[in-house]
């Protein structure tokens, strides 16, 4: 049993706080860990958050340290790591211990990647206010005292967005003229977990479905849906040059502006209809904007090296929420090929799962351990997979 890894007991209603931890504590990236590790050593005496306290305590979990240290080793007598991660969690994240409250443990999930993402921009912020002022003796930052925090504020920074930060590319289609819009910025189509719905799939309950074959209905740029009242370029650039043709013997502006517009149709598309107003010359007669079904479909055109998927069980039944309780299949090693993106392998590290119905139940963590093997087989859960190989991983929850 000294070769399992370690787990704690529940904070109130928090069942999803054991599962969180051991997930994050299954992740075998190295970066991950130069990452908390930072933000351990970096903490100032004066301003501790989750950050902090999360780094101690996953490396309790996979035993990578003797035992927690004593509140009397830490100086600040406000008891040990663990209790002091969850008040954190709880100041920090908006998550509430309250019994009989219900919990997310993908909402906690998110909520607690933008926490550590804007801990370490406040690092990032604090070394740049220590940076020297300017002088005419050293006008460049290079060689100023503070320098160096600064630097390693920003690369922690740059790090998890490279581990958790990924980006989608959306495109709509017209279903009138088929104009396609492409939109792939990463401050607009930036994710951090990707959902997959259960609730739409042509299955009998409980029968079972295959992550892969999710993957691609969702993200592979297949369209899946269809949304109603979006401005179309094409349509209204059409539509407008008909009206100033109408106009144009009337008026000198609709006929400057029907040579305008005649023109953007030989030329480039911009980025929306709404650059047609901006476009049409003063006194001229106002756009003909066009609003039409577009199909939607997403890709993923930048993949994090940590992937993370949610699945969306729960629809609205007419006494509430019901939850679809279709098991999922799932594979050791995911390829990027399959994905769409350039040669590259997954490998699973954990799965959280949840047992039990809409409003009640309890969330557990099957997980990696690569030390210590065999495991102890009455604690291991055979896994099957597509190909119908056992594997056995850990089952660590609450207790």
């Amino acid at each position: 049993m000294d070769r399992l890894p370690r787990a704690f007991q529940n904070p109130g209603q928090w069942c999803w706080f054991n599962a969180l931890l051991q997930a994050l504590a299954s992740i075998s990236d190295p970066r991950w860990w130069s990452l908390l590790n930072f933000a351990k050593d970096s903490a100032s005496s004066g301003h501790k958050d989750v950050l902090t306290f999360l780094a101690p305590v996953l490396q309790h979990l996979n035993r990578e340290d003797a035992a927690f240290p004593s509140p009397a080793e830490d100086g600040d007598g406000n008891g040990d790591a663990l209790a002091r991660l969850a008040l954190a969690i709880q100041e920090e994240c908006g998550m509430s211990s309250i019994s009989g409250e219900q919990q997310d443990a993908h909402e906690a999930f998110i909520k607690l990647l933008e926490s550590i993402h804007s801990s370490l921009c406040r690092r990032q912020l604090r070394s740049f206010q220590q940076l020297q002022a300017f002088s005419v003796a050293r006008p460049c930052l290079l060689g100023r005292e503070g320098l160096l925090s600064w630097c390693e504020a920003t690369q922690a920074i740059q790090c998890f967005e490279d581990l958790f930060e990924g980006v989608l590319e959306e495109t709509r289609v017209c279903t009138a003229c088929g104009l396609a819009r492409v939109e792939s910025c990463p401050s607009k189509q930036a994710f951090r977990c990707l959902s997959l719905d259960l609730i739409n799939i042509d299955r009998p309950h409980f029968s079972s479905v295959n992550l892969l074959s999710l993957l691609k209905a969702s993200y592979s740029g297949q369209p899946t849906e269809e949304i109603d009242g979006l401005l179309c370029y094409r349509c209204s650039l059409e539509a407008s040059i008909r009206r100033f043709l109408l106009d144009c013997g009337a008026s000198f502006s609709a006929g400057l502006a029907f040579r305008r517009f005649m023109r953007l149709a030989d030329g480039l598309a911009p980025s929306g209809a709404e650059v047609l107003e901006a476009l049409r010359p003063l006194g001229a007669p106002p756009c003909v904007l066009r609003r039409r079904s577009h199909l939607r479909s997403f890709r993923i055109k930048v993949a994090p090296r940590i992937l993370t998927f949610h699945m969306r069980r729960l629809i609205f039944g007419p006494f509430g929420f019901i939850k679809v309780s279709n098991p999922v299949r799932y594979a050791e090693i995911l390829h990027a090929d399959d994905l769409g993106l350039d040669g590259g392998l997954y490998s699973l590290s954990s799965v959280m799962s949840h047992l039990g119905q809409a409003h009640a139940g309890h969330f557990i963590t099957h997980r990696v351990w690569p030390k210590g093997t065999p495991l102890v087989e009455e604690r291991s859960v055979p896994l099957c997979t597509p190909s119908g190989k056992v594997v056995p991983w850990i089952l660590r929850g609450g207790c």
